[in-house]
């Protein structure tokens, strides 16, 4: 497996090993946590691309991050060794003669994914899944189950250099979950109008017995969802087949109420945001239609603990709490602080953000990034993230994000390192009033995570803070 440190192409070489199939891999850097994941399993890893880490498979898989020019993927070639795409091994090994559950959208799609398995496993129906983080009640990101269901995170990105076709596609789902659909993925995607050509083209390979469960909030999937041959189901807050209402909060759960053309169901869950109540909404809308009883669907969300870095509490103490996150589209941000402000509303919220993705790297959002931080008190944007080269001409400028931010909130910085960014904290927390610090990053950020938790633990215990 070449690229095999991914959260996907790695979570495919563990369901390999676990069907009894030797798997070796390589990556240019090994990282924890999927290097530690993957040599824990015993899995043999090669540090760097080198044509002599391939010798004869029986089959080499490509991961996507990987393009023309690598010497393992040279040899490949020139020797003609069998290869696929991860998707395509994915389908091959693993989805044939499954009735398979695709969850697809620019937003929400491991969530979503993870409790409609949740809920399946907890219904008795044994399903397998595959999810793009961390589902917390099984500490994994898949889990190859017995019965008939897969349920699956369909993701719009391209699959391989040789296969520039999403991957959804070649997961052949009969049935669907639409999340959410927006602009995304700057890198491969000229605009949105082409993303919704290929999410047509989803719901066009669904067949007439499956089915299409859709957020009614988005209208491009109204129109999308009505060209399907499939039964249709909407979801949302407003006219849809499947409504959901925020009934209230408590300190540790938040309690809402889903409208079914069968009838209403009360649920509790640890999930916060309307964002999460829409997944909710559309995981039991999907449970529904296959149909799980009401019983077991409640059993089921009030079980389901999250997704590792989805609104992700890692540290409380002393009126300090600090949330990890994947958000990085303007979109999710603003969900992310709205949730925070609604949920500890005399708070200050603090809101640390890193441009990782190959999109928010990009000037794509640059106008209308600032209005996603409105929820937020004080503003902490890093200097974007290298990685692969961007144009200087499409360069996201933090600086303008920063001034568009002072615009309504003069809290608003910009910062080289993590380093910096932890020396700010330090001078300008207060821990006379409650303060909730959100980390937005779809990466690592720089070891913040775990730093700025040390930051404040030695700021309690030594008193040296302002109060």
């Amino acid at each position: 497996m070449i690229g095999i440190c991914g959260v996907a192409m790695g979570t495919l070489a563990l369901m390999l090993h676990e069907r009894g199939f030797g798997v070796s891999g390589s990556d240019r850097n090994i990282y924890p946590p999927m290097s530690d994941i993957l040599r824990r399993s015993g899995i043999p890893l090669h540090s760097g691309f080198r044509s002599d880490h391939v010798e004869k498979p029986d089959l080499v898989v490509i991961g996507n991050a990987v393009s023309r020019g690598n010497p393992e993927v040279e040899r490949v070639l020139d020797t003609r060794i069998p290869y696929l795409s991860m998707a395509q091994a994915l389908r091959e090994f693993f989805l044939s003669g499954r009735e398979i559950v695709a969850v697809a959208g620019t937003h929400g799609k491991s969530t979503t994914t993870a409790l409609l398995a949740h809920i399946l496993e907890t219904a008795g129906l044994a399903p397998s899944f595959f999810v793009g983080g961390v589902a917390k009640n099984y500490n994994s990101t898949y889990r190859l189950g017995q019965g008939a269901y897969f349920i699956i995170e369909g993701d719009e990105y391209d699959s391989a250099f040789f296969e520039k076709v999403p991957k959804f596609i070649f997961y052949r789902p009969i049935h669907l979950v639409l999340t959410s659909l927006e602009f995304d993925h700057a890198d491969i995607y000229r605009d949105l109008g082409e993303i919704e050509l290929w999410f047509r083209r989803l719901v066009n390979i669904i067949p007439s017995r499956g089915t299409v469960v859709y957020s009614s909030d988005y209208d491009n999937l109204r129109d999308i969802a009505s060209r399907s041959y499939a039964r249709r189901y909407s979801y949302g807050r407003g006219d849809a087949d499947f409504r959901y209402a925020l009934n209230g909060f408590r300190e540790e759960y938040s309690e809402i109420a889903v409208d079914s053309p069968t009838g209403s169901i009360s649920l509790r869950s640890v999930l916060f945001g309307h964002y999460n109540y829409a997944n909710i909404t559309a995981a039991v809308s999907m449970a529904k239609v296959l149909g799980v009883d009401d019983d077991l669907i409640r059993k089921g969300v009030e079980s389901f603990q999250g997704v590792r870095r989805r609104q992700e509490l890692i540290y409380h103490r002393a009126g300090v709490a600090v949330y990890e996150d994947f958000a990085h589209h303007p979109t999710a941000v603003r969900s992310v602080l709205d949730t925070m402000r609604e949920r500890y509303p005399g708070a200050r919220v603090w809101a640390v953000y890193e441009p990782r993705s190959a999109t928010s790297r990009r000037n794509v959002f640059q106008d209308i990034l600032p209005a996603a931080f409105s929820p937020a008190d004080v503003v902490l944007i890093k200097t974007p993230y290298e990685g692969s080269a961007v144009r200087d001409d499409q360069k996201l400028d933090v600086v303008r994000v920063r001034d568009g931010i002072r615009a309504f909130n003069p809290d608003a910085h910009v910062f080289h390192t993590v380093d910096d960014i932890l020396e700010h904290v330090s001078n300008a927390i207060r821990l006379d009033t409650q303060n909730v610090i959100v980390i937005m990053s779809n990466g690592g950020f720089d070891g913040i995570y775990d730093r700025i938790q040390v930051l404040i633990d030695f700021l309690i215990e030594s008193g040296d803070v302002k109060t």
